[in-house]
């Protein structure tokens, strides 16, 4: 339930690459290309849907295969709600550099969002797989949210795994595999990696409600109890605290 509020698909951002692109070398339509591809991210960076689509789509127009600016007209459109033009614009990028790991991660993203698991895994099986990619771990979560959002525990608790091996403190891996441990309420597990969570993250309603989870089924009363206390009293408006609430009207 509050999976989505908390980590969701991590989506590489395309939008911080593009500012520093060298455009001296290059011939002035690829020049005008890149210049209104900046503009239109600065655009949709600030919420300006409409500036940015004229300014996307004019990069298109100068230079189609430019695939930064066909990744960036998929995630406008899957902004603007339609997604068979997005599905479309990523292709369309994956086809131009299929070795581009921010490509690879959005539309991976983009897939899984849409219901898409089994491709939106694929894909991000092969963008972890890039040995050129530095950081790998980011996409083998992309591929564990997939699956478990397709309800494959087991599919998604050996992605998050194959990105602790490549990165033992990823905050994201390790937020998952506690999640994915309360649910089958294997609560000595899920304490292991709710410990490490800790090691890389600070307290808040997440970690609370890991807590009174955790502990509460460990039978562990008075810890779980201090955990919702100070849940209930930090984090009044929190999600996590109205799930406790509701967690104590209807018990089990």
């Amino acid at each position: 339930m509050l999976r989505a509020s908390l980590i969701g698909f991590i989506a590489v951002s395309l939008l911080g690459c593009m500012g520093n692109s060298s455009q001296m070398s290059k011939p002035q339509p690829d020049r005008a290309s890149e210049i209104n591809l900046e503009l239109g991210i600065e655009h949709f960076r600030k919420g300006n849907l409409s500036e940015a689509k004229d300014k996307i789509d004019r990069a298109l127009e100068q230079n189609p295969r430019n695939a930064k600016a066909q990744a960036a007209a998929g995630l406008l459109y899957d902004r603007l709600g339609e997604a068979k033009k997005a599905e479309w614009h990523f292709d369309r990028a994956m086809s131009l550099e299929p070795k581009n790991p921010d490509i690879g991660n959005n539309f991976a993203a983009f897939l899984c969002k849409n219901g898409r698991h089994e491709r939106g895994q694929k894909v991000a099986h092969q963008t972890a797989a890039n040995p050129l990619y530095k950081t790998p771990e980011i996409a083998l979560v992309n591929a564990g949210n997939c699956a478990r959002a397709a309800g494959d525990l087991a599919s998604a608790e050996a992605d998050y795994r194959r990105a602790l091996n490549v990165n033992p403190r990823f905050s994201a891996a390790l937020y998952e595999i506690t999640e994915i441990k309360i649910a089958q309420k294997d609560y000595l597990s899920a304490r292991g990696f709710y410990q490490r969570y800790m090691e890389v993250s600070r307290t808040s309603p997440a970690t609370l409600w890991f807590c009174v989870r955790i502990e509460g089924g460990m039978k562990n009363t008075s810890v779980a109890s201090n955990c919702a206390q100070r849940l209930r009293n930090e984090y009044p408006s929190s999600a996590e605290t109205r799930a406790l609430i509701e967690s104590e009207r209807n018990p089990g």
